[in-house]
């Protein structure tokens, strides 16, 4: 699994999304002519190091497939990999040092989390299998078996409390989340107006039919008889015509305009387009609308802890990598 340092909810979800894709992820092995030993050391550091072994492990897991020095990527997957996997070494040792343990209780409730991450997710892609047969497939797919995922659930839950114990005061002020609501209040928490509406559609040489039907609908004929009997639309002609509600941009221009240019319970047409003529009804304005910031201030409180403390993590393991005097073999330091 991704060693990413990242909060505990993000990495249950990670898991579960890697277990689903590692295999489409991971590109083939290609041959290396000069094979060197897993253990040479490629960096260290004040308590730990890192081998040449962990960084093709972390490759594979990251997705990044088999190293090869004679790949064309090589020395960017390198450069890439290396702080992230310099930064997860120094935090494990931490962890060591400070005794910061796993319990197999834990591990057991990041399996079960696990399980129901990958069956939602296996239902959302319409598949029909119980939560213990999406788990198994995934595991399946992803070329572990239940014991490896947690050998690597082992790991990484000490670095997930060591994150915890660093960044757990971090977090937005009121202030904040009132300013971050306010200034995105339009584009993230505004449903746009929409117009629900319904039409007949007339190929485009029947305009002088489409007056005609207008002009029954204007006596007070029933539209949805109408658009059974007269629409060249098959996809809403059974409904009577009904097209849902309709945002901006989400039909051609003309039809756009007409839409959004009527009163409710208005029919305005002919309304000429690519398709023919269209006889449409506005059946119901939704005004635009913004949700108060009481329904949605823990979502963005979540959001801002979540960013405050990655900030917060990453500066510390900074200073960590400066304490530790991290050095690196040649062709493995990244660039400054």
């Amino acid at each position: 699994m991704s060693k990413s340092l990242v909060n505990r909810a993000w990495l249950v979800s990670l898991l579960a999304v890697v277990l689903l894709v590692f295999v489409a992820a991971c590109s083939p092995a290609e041959p290396v002519a000069n094979v060197e030993s897993p253990s040479k050391k490629v960096a260290i550091f004040e308590g730990g190091d890192v081998t040449l072994g962990e960084l093709q492990e972390f490759a594979q897991q990251s997705g990044a497939g088999e190293l090869s020095p004679e790949s064309p990527q090589y020395e960017a997957i390198v450069a890439q990999l290396m702080p992230q996997l310099v930064e997860i070494e120094i935090a494990e040792a931490y962890a060591q040092e400070q005794g910061i343990t796993v319990s197999e209780g834990e591990v057991n409730e990041e399996i079960e989390v696990l399980k129901d991450q990958i069956a939602q997710q296996a239902q959302a892609q319409g598949q029909e299998v119980d939560r213990e047969e999406a788990f198994e497939g995934a595991l399946q797919q992803a070329g572990l078996t239940e014991s490896q995922l947690r050998q690597q659930l082992r790991e990484q839950l000490p670095v997930q409390e060591v994150q915890e114990r660093v960044t757990g005061g971090a977090g937005p002020s009121q202030e904040e989340v009132e300013r971050f609501y306010e200034e995105n209040k339009a584009a993230q928490f505004t449903s746009p107006e929409t117009r629900c509406a319904r039409h007949i559609l007339f190929n485009k040489d029947q305009r002088e039919q489409a007056e005609e039907v207008k002009g029954r609908l204007q006596d007070g004929g029933d539209f949805a008889q109408l658009a059974q009997e007269f629409s060249q639309d098959p996809g809403s002609a059974e409904n009577g015509g009904d097209l849902g509600c309709l945002g901006r941009g989400e039909t051609v221009p003309d039809f756009e305009e007409a839409v959004f240019g009527a009163e409710q319970g208005e029919i305005v047409g002919p309304v000429e387009t690519e398709f023919g003529y269209h006889l449409i009804e506005v059946t119901d304005i939704r005004e635009e609308t913004a949700q108060p910031l009481s329904e949605v201030e823990a979502q963005i409180r979540d959001q801002l802890t979540t960013e405050a403390q990655t900030e917060e993590f990453t500066a510390w393991l900074q200073r960590q990598k400066e304490q530790r005097n991290v050095k690196y073999l040649p062709g493995y330091k990244p660039p400054a």
